[in-house]
């Protein structure tokens, strides 16, 4: 993070005399180049032999080794040396030059490094020392050969016992896929009222998957709970003996939520048997279990907790009070200071963007929006003059289909219903029927997803040909969600939520409430005052990916089948027969998966229909409610599965389909030490934003005419001039180059096209809401990073969208509120990256004029806000300015305008916090500095001297570059090399900044692209030292884990999250796509297979970038959860952080404190610590 104040002074060390609590841990820099000193240490030839044949180290596992032995804190100098103080050591070599020399003859080999001298201590440079000491050759190839037999032997027997646990954990993986398909069947059948049927297929299905896959200790109960609970509702208690006996025969023992189901059925039975009741619980009794418990541990529907507590009245044992529970207090060190719920309370800025009188419309709002699933809304394509008779036509012909493909729809689905109803109850299959599934969902809802489906892709053009199985998945979706919104309503729990989210909405206008609850234990303390009715926390059980794509490809069959138009009437060709053809047409494209070329099936529109469309000029779009922002603040997360929307589920954290292993690991996690990820989200949620009118209908004028591809607004494709036609007298070279002219025309269309439809949907998004107050409710990715979920239109969006948001709640500028706003007009457009903020004030106050010009003529003045990096925010700025200045007291303003501070390299930053590297720290500003440092001059200016003295020794592609090594050249290369970017792929970076310079030589291009990426690399590694062997050290870690272990790298991050890399080796995945007997399957390749091993080089390649991702999403979450405290506005877009002008310096405060203090944990050592505790058994093994 930018760590910087309003008088320019930029110190780690500063922050220190803030919290006396670090007064013994100051952060401290030193570097390498420090190092004066290095201590050899010589061994005797036999320790050194006695170290290689004792302890049999190999090279991928001399790290673990190390690791174990560093736990075991042997003090065997032979095989590692570190200091034990609290400073860090690392190697004067680089890693790669000491392995270099490790594999030379003339090494010597008594040399082993390390120094007690440095201000550093790690287990780095004892692997370091070790990993390269251990590689030498040795003296006598008969102790090579027998070592080498060893290696061979015990390589084998590794992999082996890999093979093993890799078929145990491919046959544990699949069983729990089949489980998933199961449950959601069985459940689906319970709710279409099919138990008979159901519970013959249960049993027969269990008894297949047990003598399929032979697992022991596999628990059943849940699968014979839906059972008894389908039983339950209809009052039939003998089926639900039926069942229970069925369980003892198959060794299933019932559990609490058995009993509980079992009394609710007593209390709807026609004559109640308190007999009955008393031998229920005497049974649970002896099975451990006591009634009180099952309102503790047990989940809810409907009415059942109502039923429960009634036939337990029957034996005189009543439902326990419910306590009011507020939540746990943080265990993470890093968050004490929050555990004392008056530290920061009384800086609460008070308000907030609504009225107590507003409550019922945004709770009614959002509950309609998202129990209707889609939302409909104006298009800003429309032309503000009366459409032309060909767009009157095509409305008219595409209402006439649409109706026309509606009824035929409803046709094919009712009789595909009742063919599918009868197969079903006939049939025995091994598989599930797809039938239950699309009975749970109306015919109209099903029609209308299809006709959705229909209109999305034709309006994208011909051009969008989706892979098969993305399609059929998304519709499978589609049905899943539409099913578990009509789960909620007959379970009451829609009803419920709505009840206890009013009250939510209360405590958020209650200062005092704010002060006593976070909002997750406000939730939770709600949940509690009102435990009547169903639990509203409930996890629905998702259908799995092969259950969605067969639901897809059903409905696909119909569309396919039963959709067709007339292409005639688009071409306006009359005739007097009437030609029919397909709306969607299959395609097949070559790819290449890790091993060799496949085959794969997408899905294109017919171009008439796209043309149809087009022409029509539909004045609205359509969009899923979880593809736009919430009308009311979002419901707190409080658990993995419960948090975002109202009643429409979405993922706590985002992962693939088949990240099955990740899912479930996350799932068992204990909630209490997700916290503080979870009120982290929810600080971020709560921000309520409004729309910047004026500069949206800016926008809007400039897309309607066409674009404009310097302001980013995309061009409209169809206004590209069409290619010259072919004639018959032209030449076959002549034909050649208009076919070229063709191509090229379509490839720039079929990308125009995509960046026009995206901006599309975010302006109209955008215009829907631009009377309205909008929420965006968050997640995390893997990593940790946060992002708004409603994918087209949020704060993470382009320079266009952050243009046009605004906080719906304003704060007055106060003292210095004018200067940073200047300040954040400077930054936008770039012009003074390297002055202080007094140049750039002095800058700001030069361009007064300029600023109000831009701001009350932007098209017809002098347009200085188009020469800015960022021009429509600028633009923005200079309007929020110009209103400022024209207040009568610019101090009382009430700005909603949001100040962004920006981290400088920000990966470059944690790693120079990492490895205590002064050098590194002074470039991006983590040490004191007259002015701030950028990181990207500095490089370009040290590649520049490499080049000159190139140049000067007569090196011409040096020569060439004079003048081109430029900010812009290095910058993206610089900003990626921390996260693991190639050579390669830095010199693809390279070289597209080259191409977009017009003087240079063309001839130089790839010779000029690999001079400039050896030389930035190595201007990086000289000016970050520490950077480069922190990075190695990741990367040894990564690939020796993976190596010998088998498994994927898992890390805690400082919070607490864990995190899991989702990378292995690439596996086909084949689902039937039909009812059982048919022959459709879909094939497809999936990287998340759990049983797969890891994808090694993707393990080894991502460590790195991703934990300095989780480290930079721990900062940003410590940050937000003591902003939030203070109580002022903080949203982030990754390492750019966003507040009013008048909480800027509070906000710096913060960040910088945060900083320092998660860099004050021994955060590479606790990495260490949990790599040994995880993994170091393998070596045992």
């Amino acid at each position: 993070m930018h760590l910087k104040r309003i008088s320019n002074f930029y110190d780690i060390k500063f922050l220190n005399k803030y919290s006396n609590r670090y007064e013994n841990s100051v952060l401290q820099f030193s570097t390498v180049q420090k190092q004066k000193e290095l201590q050899y240490y010589k061994q005797s030839t036999t320790s050194k032999k006695k170290c290689k044949i004792d302890l049999k180290l190999k090279p991928y596992e001399e790290l673990l080794k190390v690791l174990e032995a560093r736990k075991q804190d042997l003090s065997n100098k032979d095989i590692l040396n570190y200091v034990n103080d609290s400073f860090r050591t690392t190697s004067l070599k680089d890693p790669i030059q000491i392995s270099d020399s490790c594999n030379k003859k003339e090494f010597l080999q008594n040399e082993l490094h390390n120094d007690y001298e440095t201000n550093y201590s790690s287990i780095t440079e004892g692997i370091y020392a070790v990993k390269y000491q251990i590689k030498k050759k040795k003296s006598k190839s008969s102790e090579k050969d027998v070592t080498d037999n060893k290696s061979q032997k015990e390589k084998k027997t590794r992999k082996s016992k890999l093979s093993a646990q890799q078929e145990d954990m491919k046959r544990t993986t699949k069983h729990l896929y089949a489980l998933r398909a199961l449950k959601s069947y069985v459940e689906v059948n319970v709710y279409a009222n099919e138990l008979e049927k159901t519970q013959m297929y249960l049993r027969r299905h269990l008894h297949f998957l047990k003598r399929k896959y032979k697992l022991e200790n596999i628990d059943y109960v849940d699968l014979y709970n839906l059972l008894i609970s389908g039983w339950a509702k209809k009052g039939r208690i003998d089926k639900i003996k039926h069942v229970l006996s069925v369980m003892k025969e198959d060794q299933v023992s019932p559990n609490l939520e058995s009993y509980a189901y079992y009394l609710e059925g007593i209390s709807r039975s026609k004559f109640i048997d308190v007999s009955v009741i008393e031998l229920v619980v005497k049974e649970m009794r002896s099975q451990g279990f006591y009634p009180e418990d099952i309102f503790k541990a047990c989940i809810f529907k409907g009415d059942q907790r109502e039923k429960i507590i009634e036939a337990l009245g029957f034996v005189g044992t009543n439902a326990p009070s419910e306590t009011c529970e507020v939540g746990d207090a943080y265990s993470c060190k890093l968050l004490e200071r929050l555990n004392d719920k008056s530290y920061g309370r009384s800086d609460r800025l008070q308000g907030y963007c609504f009225e107590e009188k507003d409550i019922d419309f945004l709770a009614s709002s959002q509950l309609e929006m998202e129990n209707g699933y889609t939302l409909r809304i104006a298009s800003v394509d429309l032309n503000t003059s009366r459409p032309s008779s060909l767009t009157l036509k095509s409305r008219r012909y595409l209402e006439e289909l649409e109706d026309t493909w509606r009824k035929k729809l409803t046709a094919a689905f009712k009789k595909i219903k009742s063919i599918k109803k009868s197969s079903h109850m006939r049939g025995y299959d091994r598989e599930e029927s797809i039938y239950p599934f699309i009975a749970v969902v109306d015919i109209d809802i099903l029609v209308d997803i299809l006709l959705q489906q229909i209109r999305i892709m034709a309006e994208t053009g011909e051009f969008f040909c989706p892979y098969e199985k993305y399609l059929f998945k998304e519709l499978g979706i589609k049905v899943m969600n539409h099913y578990f919104i009509w789960l909620n309503k007959t379970n009451k729990i829609t009803d419920k939520v709505h009840l206890i989210y009013k009250d939510y909405l209360h405590y958020l206008l209650n200062p005092k409430l704010l002060s006593e609850y976070s909002p997750r234990e406000y939730w939770e303390h709600l949940k509690s005052q009102n435990p009547s009715g169903p639990t509203i926390d409930i996890a629905n059980t998702p259908w799995p990916p092969s259950v969605l794509t067969r639901i897809g490809s059903e409905l696909f069959d119909i569309l396919h089948k039963v959709i067709s138009f007339d292409p005639n009437r688009v071409r306006n060709k009359v005739t007097n027969k009437v030609s029919t053809s397909p709306v969607f047409y299959i395609t097949y494209e070559e790819g290449y998966s890790t091993n060799d070329m496949k085959i794969s099936r997408h899905i294109g529109t017919h171009d008439l229909l796209c043309k149809l469309y087009r022409d029509a000029k539909l004045d609205y779009l359509e969009f899923d409610t979880t593809l736009v922002p919430m009308v009311s603040p979002p419901k707190p997360w409080i658990k993995y599965d419960s948090g975002g929307l109202l009643i429409t589920g979405i993922p706590f954290i985002r992962l693939n389909d088949h990240a099955i292993h990740q899912a479930t690991y996350y799932s068992k996690v204990p909630s209490k030490n997700l916290n503080p990820c979870f009120d982290s989200l929810n600080s971020l949620s709560l921000c309520p934003w409004i729309i910047n009118k004026p500069v949206l209908d800016a926008i809007i004028s400039v897309f309607q005419k066409g674009g404009d591809e310097h302001l980013d607004v995309p061009l409209n494709p169809d206004n590209f001039s069409s290619a010259p036609k072919i004639v018959s007298t032209m030449s076959q070279k002549e034909k050649a180059v208009i076919w070229k002219q063709k191509r090229d025309l379509k490839k720039k269309k079929c990308e125009a096209s995509s960046l026009w439809f995206d901006c599309l949907y975010k302006l109209s998004i955008a215009n829907h809401f631009r009377d309205k107050i909008f929420w965006f409710p968050h997640n995390l990715d893997f990593r940790g990073r946060t992002y708004p979920t409603p994918p087209h239109f949020n704060h993470l969006g382009n320079d266009l969208v952050r243009s046009i948001l605004l906080f719906a709640e304003g704060q007055p500028l106060g003292k210095n509120g004018l200067d940073w706003l200047k300040i954040q007009l400077i930054n936008l457009t770039g012009f003074k990256k390297r002055d202080p903020h007094s140049e750039r004030l002095k800058f700001a106050n030069e361009m007064i004029p300029e600023i109000l010009d831009s701001a009350d003529r932007p098209f017809e003045g002098n347009q200085w806000w188009k020469t800015s990096d960022k021009p429509w925010q600028t633009l923005a700025c200079c309007k929020e300015l110009a209103n400022v200045l024209r207040h009568p007291n610019p101090e009382e303003y009430v700005s909603h305008f949001p100040v962004h501070q920006d981290g400088s390299c920000n990966g470059l930053q944690h790693y120079a916090a990492l490895g205590r590297d002064e050098l590194g720290a002074i470039e991006v500003n983590l040490h004191p500095s007259d002015a701030p440092q950028d990181v990207y001059s500095g490089v370009s200016n040290l590649v520049e001297k490499l080049r000159q003295k190139d140049a000067a020794n007569g090196d011409e592609v040096a020569q060439a570059l004079e003048g081109f090594v430029r900010r812009k050249v290095v910058k993206q290369t610089v900003m990626t090399f921390v996260y693991g970017v190639t050579r390669y792929g830095a010199k693809l970076q390279i070289l597209k900044q080259l191409k977009d310079m017009p003087d240079f030589p063309e001839k130089y291009y790839q010779q000029a692209s690999s001079y400039l990426m050896q030389k930035i690399f190595l201007s990086i590694k000289e000016m970050f030292t520490a950077t480069q062997e922190i990075q190695d050290w990741f990367t040894d870690c990564a690939e020796y884990i993976t190596k010998v272990s088998g498994e994927p790298l898992e890390w805690i991050t400082p919070l607490g999250l864990p995190v899991i890399q989702p990378y292995h080796k690439e596996t086909v995945i084949t689902n039937k796509c039909s009812d059982p007997g048919k022959e459709q399957s879909l094939n497809y390749t999936s990287s998340f297979e759990p049983y797969q091993s890891p994808n090694i080089r993707k393990q080894k390649n991502g460590f790195a970038p991703n934990f300095i991702h989780s480290l930079d999403a721990s900062h940003m979450m410590l940050t937000s959860l003591f902003c939030q405290r203070k109580g002022f506005t903080f949203v982030s877009v990754h390492d750019c952080y966003w507040t009013h002008a008048l909480t800027v310096e509070t906000m710096n405060k913060i960040c910088r404190e945060q900083f320092v203090a998660l860099h004050k944990e021994p955060i590479l050592e606790d990495l260490s610590a949990y790599f040994l505790d995880k993994y170091a058994r393998v070596v045992n093994e």
